[in-house]
């Protein structure tokens, strides 16, 4: 018994290096449209702030309204999701973010100079728009916004490619890095779990789709730039002037940290597969954790603290297979899930 106490001791250490700066399920917010001012100056529910814009005289993009940001019950695993819908002509753009990271960053933990953001993204049907689609973790140098590091998804292609500022041989810019030789394809009508890092030491961006896969880094430190502070993460949606229709996509499950090393998708975060057919998410949690079951059913649930102590015991869960952990001290703890095939795991997550 003392061993195991020590390592769940151990195991918490380590996963506290990491701390939570903006996080967001979206399972709290209320069906319909995220704000009512998509001018950006007004923030909405959850405090997120909306812009949406058609481009300059001329353009045939007409669709810029508080409907491009919608709340959905579709996001994953069938909870709350954010839903993003893009110009429907040749110029405009949509962006969404919460102000305060800047704040968050200046007081993360010593040590935590990395910032990595993770997300759920599903990838739509296939379609005709050439919108781009993604995420970026900006920084300011001077007065200016640079990307630190981001997604870019083509709709029409679904071709998924990093973005990044660097300098390449003496040109500063917002440059493409291709993931996969090839570029990296996504299927359509597919969840994907997707992390960003950066380096605030030295400037290095990162990438990680999915649990399973590698880390892609960008080791060449004669581009990097910098390096810079971040101040704002957005989602965001742009049509080139290729484009003539909409593009509808869903974010999920949203997390931006501080951490002393690269740790993207490595801590099970909001929907890591457990043992192939269960999942819990959100990780960090506030409220409510879910637990994703694919063809079992839940026997019991028990939540032990650092110490192994039981803090909660409950034969079954609710219909929708939630548990209450508003009443939890912050920290880590460990649930232990029981199947009505006997089967077991437990996994550790995060109480904010």
């Amino acid at each position: 018994m003392k061993k195991t106490l020590l390592f769940l001791t151990c195991m918490a250490i380590g996963q506290l290096s990491a701390q939570t700066l903006q996080s967001e399920s979206f399972n709290a917010l209320t069906i319909g449209n995220v704000g009512t001012d998509i001018t950006g100056t007004t923030a909405g529910q959850g405090g997120w702030l909306t812009y949406a814009e058609n481009g300059a005289a001329g353009t045939s993009s007409t669709n810029a309204n508080n409907s491009n940001f919608q709340i959905v019950v579709s996001g994953f695993n069938s909870t709350n999701g954010l839903q993003f819908i893009g110009p429907n002509g040749n110029a405009g753009g949509r962006y969404m973010w919460k102000d305060g990271l800047g704040a968050a960053w200046a007081s993360r933990t010593a040590g935590n100079n990395n910032i990595e953001v993770e997300f759920d993204f599903y990838t739509g049907a296939v379609t005709t728009s050439t919108s781009q689609v993604g995420l970026r973790i900006y920084g300011l140098d001077g007065s200016t916004y640079r990307t630190l590091t981001g997604f870019s998804y083509i709709t029409n292609t679904r071709v998924l490619s990093g973005v990044a500022y660097l300098n390449n041989s003496g040109t500063l810019g917002t440059y493409s890095i291709t993931l996969q030789s090839g570029g990296l394809v996504l299927n359509a009508n597919t969840w994907y779990r997707i992390g960003v890092g950066y380096n605030t030491t030295n400037g290095q961006p990162y990438w990680k789709i999915n649990s399973t896969s590698s880390t892609i880094t960008l080791t060449n430190s004669a581009f990097y730039t910098g390096p810079f502070s971040p101040v704002e993460v957005d989602f965001l949606q742009v049509a080139p002037t290729t484009n003539s229709t909409t593009a509808t996509l869903i974010f999920d499950n949203y997390i931006a940290k501080a951490t002393a090393t690269d740790n993207l998708l490595g801590n099970e975060a909001f929907s890591s597969e457990i043992g192939g057919t269960l999942a819990i998410y959100p990780n960090p949690v506030n409220d409510v954790l879910n637990i994703k079951t694919e063809t079992l059913n839940i026997e019991s649930v028990q939540i032990y603290d650092v110490n192994g102590r039981v803090v909660k015991d409950i034969e079954g869960t609710d219909s929708n297979n939630q548990v209450n952990v508003v009443d939890l001290e912050s920290g880590v703890y460990m649930i232990k899930i029981v199947t009505d095939e006997g089967s077991s795991t437990t996994k550790k997550f995060i109480k904010q």
